[in-house]
């Protein structure tokens, strides 16, 4: 069955490394004016915070209800914020001196379960390269998963899996210990950048889905099997 696409909006002041995340039915839409805005399927486009005074939110995920999002804003700082439902803002965690002067916290995925964590991509260099990928407990505490030699954008935890997108290419498969297994590089495979990752619903063959600075949306199994889809 070929995939079928529709447009449910258009205009926004967004760009790729801007996130996107589901709650009650409404997507969940970061910008680069610092705001928050939910749109509904019909296209209806409502602003619901902002956060343009912490900083310009990159990857939004919902974790339970809440909505945590990563935020920049340069030599003030990177932090983790967290939104409740009802839209009270909460400063979660502060990610300065992992990003360092030259780097942003970027892509940002959830695992629940009994002990819930979100799992974030940093850029430690924007200029260079190379980058780091965290755990952050909804209370605060961060702790280093795994240091990359290439900068990381999106991220997506599928089970006990933790894939993630990377500048040069490749797709990588990170184990909850912090093994890393390359498993594709979509720029060897004439796709472009790999950027935003997340797991297909069903993913019951371990599959993501990814866009890339070409304009692909590829499907790739665990095994590195990549099927572009449009």
């Amino acid at each position: 069955m070929s995939p079928r696409l529709s447009l449910i909006t258009s205009g926004l002041k967004m760009l790729t490394f801007h996130g996107v995340a589901v709650s009650d039915g409404q997507l969940i839409v970061a910008t680069l004016e610092g705001d928050l805005l939910k749109i509904s399927l019909d296209g209806t486009v409502t602003k619901w915070v902002s956060l343009v005074r912490y900083g310009i939110p990159a990857g939004v995920v919902n974790l339970q209800g809440t909505i945590a999002v990563t935020l920049s804003a340069q030599e003030s700082g990177h932090f983790l914020m967290q939104v409740s439902p009802e839209g009270k803002i909460t400063e979660t965690a502060d990610l300065s001196q992992l990003a360092g002067e030259f780097g942003a916290p970027f892509g940002i995925a959830a695992h629940g379960g009994y002990y819930p964590y979100y799992l974030v991509a940093i850029v430690t260099d924007v200029t260079g390269s190379g980058g780091l990928i965290v755990r952050v407990t909804p209370s605060g505490k961060v702790s280093q998963l795994v240091q990359l030699p290439s900068s990381p954008f999106g991220i997506a935890a599928a089970g006990d899996r933790i894939f993630v997108t990377q500048e040069d290419g490749n797709i990588l498969q990170i184990s909850p210990t912090g093994q890393v297994e390359p498993i594709a590089n979509l720029i060897e495979a004439g796709l472009g950048i790999p950027l935003a990752i997340t797991h297909s619903i069903p993913d019951s063959q371990g599959a993501c889905l990814v866009t890339t600075s070409m304009g692909w949306l590829v499907q790739i199994l665990s095994d590195g099997t990549l099927s572009p889809l449009v």
